[in-house]
C-alpha cells in the first residue's frame, strides 16, 4: 500500500525511539540530490528524505556521494555482484530520515549486509580492495532483533535463525565469516537464492507482490488484522447489504413512479428523480460486491518473498479486473452525479422561486443540466482509470478511490464533493430566501399561498434530508483522510510487537483493533452513502398523487386480470 510502507515503519520507530543520536552536528533531514539518485541509487526506493550527518560520519551528501562513488564498479550493471548491494550501500551512505524526529537512525538490516559481503568480497579482493571496516556487518541489526526503539530497512522474513539455516555458507552459528580468496575469473553469483526474494517492500504486515500495485510493490493481504476482528468486517458487510437493499427498493419505487407518470414530475422536482436513479445504481454496486464477496476487491498473486506462495491482496491500481471497474463506475461515478443533481435541484428551485422562471423555461435548459451532471463525473472517472487510482475497499467489498491513497481521496473524492456541496448549499440558501420573499409578497397582496407553501415545505424537506447525510459523509471522508496514518501506525506497531509472521492473514487470530472508533466510523460512513436514496423514496411516497396513481394502476391491472379470466 502506498501509505503503509516505509514512512509508516519509520513513524513507528519514532514513537518507540527515545535515545538521541550523538553527533558533532545535530542530525537533520534534507532532500536527496538528483545526482546520487541518477548515478548510483537508481533502484526504486524510499530515498527521499536523507539524514545527515549519517552514522558513518559523513557530514553532508557531497561527502557521502564521494565515498559511495568508490563502489561504482560494483554497482555498475555489467559487473553487479549482488542485487542487494545497491540497496545496502545507498541506505548506508544515504540513510533515510524521518522529518518529524531527525534524531532517529535507520540502518539496513544485517541480512542485506551479509549477502552483499558474501557475493561481493571476492570481487573486491580481485581489485585488491578488502571489505571496509565501516561496513562491518556486526554494526547492523538482524530483522528479529526487534527492540521497539529501533528498526532496520529490509525483509523481516530474514531473521537470524532463518538466515543461518538457509545460508550456512555465508555465516555459521558462531558468526564467523569465510575468508574471500582472489578468483581466477570474475563470475556473477546465482541471484535466485537470495536476491530474487528481496523486494523493496518492508513487509511489516504486508505482502511483497509481483504485480505493480504501487511504487513499492506492497500489497495488504485480504483478511489482514488491519481491518480488525473478522466479526467486525462481517458485521459491516451485512450492514451494507441491508441498507443497500432498502435503498435499492426505495429508489426503484421512485423510478417506477416516474415512468408511470412522467408529466407529473417537472423541474425542479425532476432533479430528485435523477438523483434517485443515481442511488439505484449506487446500491446496485454495493449489492454486487456482497454477491461476489472478496472476488472483486481481492487479487490473487505471488509473494516474492515466500517462493511460489500464493497470496490474496486487496486490489490497488489494478486495471485488469472488469468487475472492479464496473463497480467503481456504479459507486463512484453515480455518487458524484447524485451530488450534482442535488445542486441542480437547488439551482432550479432558485430559478423558479427567486427569478420566477416557469417550468417550461427551466425545461429548455435541461440539456445543460444533463451535460454537467453526467459529463463532469465521467471526466473524473476517466482520469482515475487512466492513473490507476482504483483501490479495493475490503470492508464493504467495493472498488472505490482513496482506500489507501490519501492524495487520491483528497483530489478525487473530498475535493469534488466539497465543491458540489458548497455550490448546492449556496443555491439552497438563495432559494429559501427567495421563497420566503415571494411568500411574504403574496400574503401582502392577499393571494392564496397554500400550493406555494406545500411546494416550499416538500422541496425544503428533501434538500435538508439530503444535506444532512451529505455533510456527515464529507466529514467521514475528512476523518478518514486525517486518521488513516494513525490506524496504519497502530497496525504496524502491533505487527512489530508480535513474533515474526504474526500479522500474516493465514496465521492471525485475535481481536486487534487499530482504533476503537473505526467500527462506528465505518458503520456511519456506509450508511451515509446509502441513506439519501431512502429520502427520495419517502419524498415521492409522502404524496397523495403517488398513492392514488398506484391505487389506480393496481385496480387497472386487477380488472385486466379478471377480464382475461
Amino acid at each position: 500500500m502506498r501509505a503503509m510502507v516505509l514512512p509508516v515503519v519509520v513513524l513507528v520507530l519514532v514513537l518507540f525511539h527515545s535515545e538521541p543520536v550523538s553527533s558533532i552536528m545535530a542530525a537533520h533531514c534534507e532532500k536527496m540530490g538528483q545526482k546520487a539518485q541518477e548515478d548510483l541509487c537508481t533502484f526504486e526506493s524510499n530515498l527521499t528524505n536523507l539524514q545527515f550527518p549519517n552514522f558513518l560520519g559523513h557530514e553532508n551528501q557531497e561527502d557521502a556521494y564521494t565515498a559511495l562513488k568508490g563502489y561504482e564498479v560494483l554497482l555498475a550493471s555489467q559487473s553487479k555482484c549482488s542485487d542487494s548491494l545497491a540497496i545496502f550501500l545507498c541506505h548506508t551512505y544515504m540513510p533515510v530520515c524521518y522529518p518529524e524526529d531527525e534524531s532517529v537512525i535507520i540502518k539496513p538490516c544485517r541480512a542485506e549486509c551479509e549477502m552483499s559481503r558474501y557475493n561481493c568480497s571476492s570481487l573486491m579482493v580481485h581489485y585488491s580492495y578488502p571489505w571496509p571496516d565501516d561496513l562491518n556487518c556486526d554494526n547492523f541489526p538482524w530483522a528479529d532483533e526487534v527492540d521497539p526503539r529501533m528498526w532496520c530497512i529490509g525483509d523481516p522474513v530474514w531473521t537470524k535463525k532463518h538466515f543461518l539455516e538457509t545460508f550456512p555458507e555465508v555465516l555459521n552459528a558462531s558468526n564467523s565469516h569465510y575468508t574471500p580468496v582472489k578468483p581466477d575469473s570474475l563470475t556473477k553469483p546465482d541471484p535466485e537464492r537470495y536476491a530474487a526474494k528481496f523486494g523493496n517492500c518492508p513487509r511489516i504486515g504486508l505482502a511483497n507482490v509481483d504485480h505493480s500495485f504501487n511504487e513499492y510493490n506492497c500489497g495488504l493481504p485480504c483478511n489482514s488484522p488491519y481491518y480488525g476482528p473478522k466479526s467486525n468486517t462481517t458485521l459491516l458487510k451485512y450492514w451494507v447489504l441491508v441498507w443497500a437493499s432498502l435503498c435499492c427498493l426505495a429508489t426503484l419505487f421512485v423510478v417506477m413512479t416516474f415512468l408511470f407518470d412522467q408529466q407529473r414530475f417537472r423541474y425542479p422536482e425532476r432533479a430528485i428523480i435523477f438523483g434517485a436513479l443515481c442511488y439505484l445504481f449506487i446500491s446496485g454496486g454495493f449489492i454486487l460486491g456482497f454477491g461476489f464477496n472478496e472476488d472483486i476487491v481481492c487479487a490473487n498473486t505471488k509473494d516474492q518473498v515466500k517462493t511460489n506462495a500464493n497470496v490474496s491482496v486487496v486490489r490497488q491500481g489494478d486495471d485488469h479486473a472488469p468487475l472492479c471497474f464496473i463497480q467503481l463506475f456504479l459507486v463512484y461515478y453515480f455518487l458524484l452525479a447524485s451530488f450534482l443533481w442535488w445542486v441542480i435541484l437547488n439551482l432550479t428551485w432558485f430559478l423558479a422561486a427567486g427569478l420566477k422562471w416557469g417550468h417550461e423555461a427551466i425545461a429548455l435548459k435541461a440539456k445543460y443540466f444533463h451535460v454537467v451532471a453526467w459529463v463532469v463525473p465521467a471526466i473524473l472517472f476517466t482520469i482515475i482509470c487512466s492513473t490507476k487510482a482504483i483501490d479495493g475497499d475490503f470492508q464493504a467489498n467495493i472498488c472505490f478511490v482513496g482506500s489507501f491513497d490519501n492524495a487520491a481521496l483528497q483530489f478525487y473524492v473530498i475535493g469534488p464533493l466539497i465543491l458540489f456541496y458548497v455550490v448546492g448549499m449556496t443555491f439552497l440558501g438563495l432559494g429559501m430566501v427567495s421563497m420566503c420573499s415571494v411568500r411574504h409578497e403574496l400574503h401582502t397582496t392577499g393571494k392564496k399561498t397554500d400550493k406555494l407553501e406545500t411546494l416550499m415545505i416538500r422541496i425544503g424537506m428533501f434538500s435538508v434530508l439530503y444535506s444532512i447525510p451529505a455533510t456527515i459523509l464529507i466529514s467521514c471522508f475528512l476523518y478518514e483522510r486525517f486518521q488513516r496514518s494513525k490506524w496504519e501506525v497502530g497496525y504496524v506497531s502491533h505487527c512489530l510487537s508480535e513474533r515474526p509472521g504474526a500479522c500474516d492473514a493465514d496465521k492471525y487470530s485475535g481481536d486487534f483493533v487499530a482504533d476503537p472508533t473505526q467500527l462506528t466510523f465505518n458503520l456511519i460512513k456506509y450508511l451515509m452513502m446509502l441513506v439519501t436514496g431512502l429520502s427520495t423514496g419517502f419524498w415521492v411516497l409522502l404524496s397523495f398523487k403517488t398513492v392514488s396513481n398506484w391505487v389506480k394502476l393496481l385496480k387497472c391491472r386487477s380488472k385486466t386480470s379478471e377480464t382475461a379470466v
